[in-house]
């Protein structure tokens, strides 16, 4: 329990660097994309100040998920994180949007160069590559998902800034198409990261199943002293996932018999599919 806080610390203090430089990127974007009237800019700023909403939504669920199960959460709160995260797709598809619209308003319009910009955008992209190698170690130190995932997040801006800046420099060449499509590019990428946030927690909010219900069934069947199997169902969580199982068994069996039915039922299950939360019902054959 004392490793999982100290975990659960490194993983919040991680997240907070890394918003504290999303805050810094973003306004050194939003500069330098205002200046310069680039749409493709300002757009990647846009991109920042959704990264900042995702530090500061992780850290919220982070610290709501850790919570116990008490009088009103009964499975305790571990759902809240990916409520969290469908939140922060939500932002990120409207991001996407507003960044369509500006992208189109924009379009025509002259785009001046400025050497100073160019130099903070370069500068914003070497912090972000190394943000996603730190990311990325500490992801694989921890063990943790959601700093693997923001990694993941942080790469995007990699790619994301430096097609801007090719965008911005064609476009204060003469090019001015060229930072609406950069534009629409990123709100593309935006949009695909919006969608992988979705399908990663719709799923776990509708109580979705990986798991096939006669696979599991065989399994629980399986278990010596198991007559009949009347229900299996199951659910996907974040981590592992939770089963209710009803089986039948000999109505001579002792209480104490037919608990070990159940632990070996529970210890069958886990072993196959990597489920860590399973209730069993017992009724006589």
């Amino acid at each position: 329990m004392i490793r999982e806080c100290e975990q659960s610390m490194q993983v919040r203090t991680v997240i907070i660097i890394e918003g504290l430089a999303d805050l810094v990127m973003m306004m050194t974007k939003l500069a330098v994309g205002i200046s310069t009237n680039s749409a493709a800019i300002i757009g990647d700023a846009l991109h920042s100040l959704s990264d900042l909403c995702n530090n500061i939504i992780a850290l919220i669920a982070l610290r709501i998920s850790e919570k116990p199960s008490d009088a009103d959460h009964h499975y305790g709160h571990r759902k809240y994180e990916q409520l969290a995260v469908f939140t922060l797709a939500v932002l990120l598809a409207v991001v996407a949007v507003e960044l369509i619209i500006n992208a189109f308003s924009h379009y025509g319009q002259s785009v001046s160069h400025s050497n100073i910009g160019l130099v903070v955008m370069i500068l914003t992209l070497v912090v972000n590559i190394g943000l996603t190698v730190w990311q990325h170690y500490w992801a694989k130190r921890l063990d943790s998902d959601l700093l693997n995932a923001d990694a993941k997040h942080t790469l995007s801006d990699v790619l994301t800034t430096f097609a801007v800046i090719a965008g911005w420099q064609l476009a204060a060449r003469g090019y001015a198409l060229f930072d609406t499509i950069v534009a629409l590019l990123v709100a593309a990428i935006i949009f695909y990261m919006a969608i992988k946030l979705f399908l990663r927690a719709i799923p776990i909010l509708v109580d979705h199943s990986l798991y096939n219900p006669n696979d599991m069934q065989r399994v629980v069947l399986g278990v010596d002293k198991v007559k009949a199997v009347h229900q299996v169902r199951a659910r996907t969580l974040r981590e592992g996932g939770s089963a209710d199982v009803v089986v039948c068994v000999d109505a001579n069996l002792s209480t104490t018999q037919a608990h070990k039915v159940t632990e070996a039922i529970e210890r069958a299950l886990h072993e196959q599919f990597g489920l860590d939360d399973v209730v069993v019902h017992v009724e006589p054959y």
